[in-house]
């Protein structure tokens, strides 16, 4: 892997990679706040546009890597089994724990937790199921992380560290995002620029924290980022009041600080992508 590694590294352009990105989901986007256009298109042209850092790495993979690197890219997509079983059980049950602790103290400052039907709302048939489910897979996992974590992460971190090389890319996350904050009917939209906007902000770069530390333990697994983005959607806390808000960043900040501990007390990043 070693060898395999290089030589992706070798051709890797963050920056490109950040331009490409940004030029399609915004332009995308910028149509939609520009061009009226049907409430049943709204959704797929969002969704749409949210596939930017996907479609910039496999145009920037496939046009510049050789075979070997094109290949490891894939199979980093598409392998089951570079993630061991334990990471499985982390991926699946993080942030539903997470979702629980946070609401479990909550309560003590008089909230309460949404029923868990209220996730399903709407969902009568199959067939809306079915719907929502390409919607959560799609809309967020699928579009951004084989850029994300496939593409950009390793040259970011191998240049700045693993802690400082995910601060940098969850600061571009929360760029990359403000153009959702100007169309009517997004979660962004309705968080708006207050102290949502600064707690949403902060769960991005938790995210990117998180999400590097997943990563640098599944032997560089962008299905293992896919599954984690996924199941961070599925419990992610809503309409919180700022007590509420309050709390999870606590949470979250907490787990940051266990992680960066953590890195501190194992070799470099740079050294662990090599030996991978």
């Amino acid at each position: 892997m070693r060898d395999s590694y290089l030589k992706q590294r070798e051709p890797s352009k963050p920056w490109t990679f950040f331009a490409l990105s940004f030029a399609f989901s915004w332009v995308v986007w910028g149509a939609v706040l520009a061009v009226p256009m049907p409430e049943s298109l709204l959704l797929p042209v969002i969704i749409l546009g949210a596939f930017g850092p996907t479609f910039a790495a496999v145009f920037l993979v496939q046009a510049s890597s050789d075979k070997e690197t094109r290949g490891d890219f894939w199979n980093r997509v598409l392998s089951l089994k570079r993630i061991g079983w334990r990471w499985y059980l982390f991926i699946f049950l993080f942030f539903p724990a997470i979702y629980l602790l946070g609401y479990y103290v909550y309560s003590f400052f008089g909230g309460s937790q949404p029923p868990v039907e209220s996730l399903f709302s709407g969902l009568e048939t199959p067939a809306d199921a079915l719907i929502f489910a390409l919607i959560m897979i799609l809309g967020g996992p699928v579009a951004e992380e084989l850029g994300w974590r496939g593409y950009v992460l390793d040259p970011l971190q191998e240049k700045w560290g693993a802690l400082k090389g995910s601060a940098i890319l969850g600061f571009f996350w929360i760029c990359w995002h403000l153009p959702l904050f100007f169309i009517e009917g997004t979660s962004q939209h309705a968080k708006g620029f207050g102290f949502q906007f600064w707690s949403w902000s902060f769960q991005l770069v938790f995210l990117s924290i998180v999400f590097t530390w997943v990563y640098n333990n599944t032997n560089r697994s962008i299905l293992a980022a896919v599954l984690l983005h996924l199941m961070a959607n599925m419990a992610y806390p809503v309409n919180l009041e700022p007590v509420g808000e309050a709390i999870f960043t606590v949470i979250r900040l907490l787990i940051v600080l266990a992680i960066a501990f953590a890195w501190r007390q194992k070799p470099s990043v740079k050294k662990q992508l090599i030996r991978a």
